[in-house]
């Protein structure tokens, strides 16, 4: 939907104080800019129609870095004019120039096209910034394009070339996820034309994650990108907050180009295809260390369901969050809980089929430990005697447990924590979390069976545990 922009700008210069107007009319380019992009801080200077310095400062974050666009407000709309000033702007910079009227066509706006694809700015005129859709909580393939637009579009755009930015891009993303050439290429064509370098590869490289998403080889995707493309931040984040996508085999193919790093640097919180990513994901991603953490308000409706709080990946359950991470350092300082019953932790560690190497049990103030490494000591008929000595009263405060390729955890029940032993040792997460939330939680039958269904992705167990390199960064 279009939003009319150049009758506020010209209701704004109507003003008879020419303060107020200048103040007005950055009003209507700030506001319009904050419906299209609202993640962004936008900055105003004292200055008006100035050579050099901007009218609007406008910064977002992208990962780990801060980046900014110079908006500049032109009173002249004249090509020619405005061809001179954009061959004063430093390239580095990305200007983006809003004339206060539409650019007129001829050899002149030819001429300012030319430059402004050189010098990697963008001359925004009033039709082009109210064709850009204002953002929505529901992210598609056309709110890529209409960012990359913000971000880093180049050359002159009215609402015509908005509009068939937008178009190409939305369908091609589209015809990326189905493998279909022609309409790609013509995306890719709009996308490296209309964008400067550091978008443009962003967006192809999501095109390209589609492409192998829909079976199809990295080696017929129509455009150059490195042989082994992976989703940046940005792209994932679009991705995931997209319509769902319900293809299994898509998620499978997507999974390889995706890591656990670049997902927590998404905005992302909590969206079907996040359920699907991770289903796929589940099996392969490895982590050092499950925290489970109480949290109240998750009824029926919401339970068993990845999120991202605050940073960190975790499983949403009936009552509690279950975080995992690749270091203990990357937590928080864990809550103190009760100390299951020594009978209890036998029947969980029964029922579940997890063999306990080592148990250790706290009575008063006293610790006792009973261990075999590497037998089972679940069922040893001493520990009736143990228990029989001590009372009923016997606490379990951490147990050594196998999970099932028999890779140790350590179970520690009053922190609820587990891990394996070695600081960098890294273990699959549905072995991580399966084990973790089977023996520290008393899950009935029901919670038990989603459990299944969840870390059970139909897919080959990957390989055992691993040891990272000690020089790993």
């Amino acid at each position: 939907m279009v939003t009319p922009v150049a009758p506020e700008i010209s209701s704004a210069l109507d003003h008879p104080d020419p303060r107020q107007a200048v103040e007005r009319v950055k009003d209507v380019v700030q506001r319009r800019l904050l419906d299209v992009y609202p993640t962004a801080r936008i900055v105003r200077t004292d200055f008006f129609n100035h050579t050099y310095v901007p009218d609007l400062l406008m910064t977002w974050t992208s990962g780990p870095r801060r980046v900014e666009r110079r908006v500049y407000l032109r009173a002249s709309s004249d090509p020619v004019l405005l061809a001179s000033d954009v061959q004063l702007f430093e390239r580095e910079q990305q200007p983006l120039v809003v004339p206060l009227a539409h650019v007129a066509s001829g050899p002149s706006r030819a001429r300012l096209e030319t430059v402004a694809e050189e010098r990697h700015t963008l001359v925004l005129d009033p039709s082009g910034l109210g064709a850009l859709p204002a953002r929505t909580p529901t992210r598609t393939a056309t709110a890529l394009a209409s960012d990359a637009i913000v971000e880093g579009g180049r050359g002159i755009m009215g609402e015509r070339q908005v509009e068939h930015f937008l178009d190409a891009v939305g369908s091609g993303v589209e015809a990326a996820r189905e493998g279909r050439v022609d309409p790609t290429r013509l995306a890719l064509s709009e996308v490296f034309r209309r964008t400067v370098p550091d978008v443009s590869r962003r967006m192809s490289t999501l095109m390209a994650a589609m492409w192998q998403g829909s079976g199809r080889s990295l080696s017929e995707f129509p455009a150059d990108v490195p042989h082994q493309s992976s989703l940046d931040d940005t792209s994932l984040s679009l991705l995931l907050s997209s319509p769902e996508i319900t293809d299994e085999a898509f998620w499978r193919r997507i999974q390889p180009l995706v890591d656990a790093k670049t997902l927590l640097r998404t905005d992302i919180t909590d969206t079907p295809n996040l359920q699907r990513l991770m289903r796929s994901a589940v099996q392969v991603w490895k982590g050092h260390v499950c925290m489970v953490v109480e949290r109240e308000g998750t009824g029926a409706g919401t339970r068993w369901r990845w999120l991202i709080d605050h940073g960190h990946l975790g499983l949403r359950g009936p009552g509690f969050v279950a975080f995992l991470a690749a270091s203990r350092k990357d937590l928080d300082t864990p809550d103190e809980y009760e100390a299951p019953l020594l009978a209890e932790v036998r029947d969980r560690a029964g029922r579940f089929a997890i063999p306990l190497t080592s148990i250790r049990m706290l009575m008063t103030n006293r610790s006792i430990g009973y261990d075999a490494p590497g037998e089972d000591v679940t069922h040893d008929p001493q520990l009736d005697g143990i228990s029989a000595a001590l009372g009923q009263e016997v606490g379990v405060v951490e147990a050594q447990a196998l999970t099932p390729t028999r890779i140790p955890l350590r179970c520690n029940f009053v922190s609820r924590t587990a891990s394996p032993p070695g600081a960098r040792a890294l273990v699959p997460y549905a072995e991580l979390l399966g084990t973790t939330l089977r023996l520290l939680l008393d899950l009935d039958d029901d919670d038990a069976r989603l459990l299944d269904n969840l870390l059970d992705s139909s897919e080959p167990a990957p390989a055992r545990w691993e040891q990272a390199d000690l020089f790993e960064s």
